[in-house]
């Protein structure tokens, strides 16, 4: 789905602070002579003028720029703001504003400072004492980031297969279940949401591991600042907590949790998804510092999951992919990389070279972040994203499947066209990573968004002819396989 930008949804007022001048201080002159301090001569110390209407003006002007270009105006507006606190230094909303923008780019260290401002200046302004714990978070996990150790001498990629225990994973694409929120306007299958699955979920389980993207919060309550609650355009993905048992009942093990809706109920949405899939034993991978780890069959497995917002290990940012895959790897015998990135819609089947941009934001160089997290050890590459297929090709004898498409909804995704064409990638490992066989099992999703086998095979000639044309091999023979 659409993902509006942060810098608007979180933003709720931008007057300046109207608090009322104190009275000029008087304030002694240097003594530069013997006289007394009865004589001292004074000055008179007034506080600069203040163009308050000016200063409105162009915080609306950052605004307006910020929403329009995303990511790509943040620097702009940015210094907009400034000149706004210029006119009038205690316009909060100019220091409000500012900070959003400075998260926009991940400049944390900038959003602490602007908003320390705004705290000294109006300590009750709205939602600040709301955003600005989770601003101070994210500046935490952005050290985090950054102390990770340098990934200057990488594990040779081993491109031939040992010997040993084979690993075999099932993965599919976005899971969206359903809106409980505003309740108005209410979209949720009966019971929870066992119907969904009720035509594909024995094909969920016939590998050692099961994989896919969940995009929609798990929380009984809670309201979204990231829509209106009449919007029509802007979604935001909540369900109950018992839709993680019918999850785990259908076969999923692990879930990313690091996409553009993950986040729709902030911090708190987070924190009890999180809880729900602790409850049903639903390993999962999301906000900075939760990397899923187990064991299977003897061998250390993680796997990680990115995406393109905020709080989550960002596509964007492939030094640092690098850094913490080739760190993963010194302590794993496999490690997976899931990532959520690309453009959206019927119109980004296929993976461009260098930046995808979608409604102006940076969506990642996905062909430069997949080959580098292989080269720093990743095993296998699962992404999503883009609500479509997209091919697959094989890097150093590893698996990189560029979007596995929709896989669930219930009255929400549009699924016209190739929107409800989607797949279970059913692949098998070597002891270290290398890929020996590769199964598609097609899928169409019928209205409202259930899932079945396809017999008409749509999804494979998708892939076949995505692979073909964006790299050079349609890699699955014409019964949906590969075998290395």
């Amino acid at each position: 789905m659409k993902r509006m930008l942060l810098v608007v949804a979180a933003s709720t007022s931008f007057a300046c602070a109207t608090t009322p001048k104190s009275s000029p201080t008087v304030e002694p002159l240097p003594n530069t002579s013997t006289k007394t301090s009865t004589q001292a001569q004074t000055k008179i110390a007034t506080k600069p003028s203040r163009d308050i209407q000016g200063a409105l003006s162009l915080v609306e002007t950052g605004r307006k720029l910020q929403q329009e270009k995303g990511e790509g105006g943040a620097e702009e507006a940015i210094a907009i703001y400034s000149q706004a606190l210029k006119l009038d230094p205690e316009c909060a909303a100019a220091l409000w504003e500012q900070g959003w923008s400075y998260q926009v780019i991940n400049k944390w260290d900038e959003v602490i400072v602007v908003w320390e401002a705004l705290e000294r200046l109006d300590p009750k302004y709205p939602k600040l004492d709301v955003h600005f714990p989770i601003a101070k978070m994210r500046r935490d996990q952005a050290r985090t980031l950054a102390e990770l150790p340098e990934a200057t001498k990488l594990m040779p990629v081993e491109e031939e297969p040992r010997k040993g225990p084979t690993l075999s994973l099932s993965a599919v694409g976005d899971i969206q279940l359903g809106r409980a929120w505003p309740t108005a306007r209410a979209k949720l299958p009966p019971g929870a949401g066992e119907i969904i699955f009720e035509k594909i979920k024995d094909k969920l389980n016939s590998t050692d591991i099961t994989f896919g993207n969940l995009e929609t919060v798990l929380a009984d309550d809670g309201k979204s600042s990231k829509c209106g609650p009449r919007s029509t355009q802007c979604y935001a993905f909540r369900v109950p907590t018992s839709y993680a048992k019918t999850l785990k009942d259908v076969g999923f093990d692990v879930l990313s949790i690091a996409n553009n809706h993950t986040g729709d109920f902030g911090q708190d949405g987070r924190t009890k998804t999180i809880e729900a899939l602790d409850k049903v034993g639903i390993l999962h991978s999301g906000p900075i510092g939760d990397i899923a780890t187990w064991e299977h069959k003897g061998l250390k497995i993680a796997l990680v999951a990115f995406s393109t917002g905020g709080g989550v290990y960002r596509v964007q940012h492939v030094d640092v992919a690098k850094k913490l895959v080739a760190d993963l790897d010194r302590s794993h015998d496999l490690v997976f990389v899931s990532f959520h990135g690309g453009a959206e819609g019927s119109k980004a089947a296929h993976v461009p070279q260098g930046v995808e941009m979608f409604l102006g934001e940076n969506r990642g160089n996905l062909r430069s972040f997949t080959h580098t997290v292989i080269d720093a050890g990743a095993d296998l590459v699962l992404g999503h994203g883009p609500h479509l297929l997209r091919g697959m090709e094989i890097y150093k004898g590893r698996l990189i499947a560029y979007s596995l498409g929709n896989f669930t909804s219930w009255e929400t995704f549009n699924l016209r066209g190739a929107l409800g064409i989607s797949a279970i990638l059913k692949v098998k490992l070597a002891t270290n990573g290398v890929l020996l066989s590769a199964d598609v099992d097609p899928v169409i999703i019928d209205k409202p968004g259930i899932p079945r086998h396809d017999d008409k095979n749509k999804a494979l000639k998708i892939l076949r002819k995505l692979s073909k044309e964006d790299f050079g091999s349609a890699l699955l023979d014409e019964k949906g396989k590969y075998q290395r």
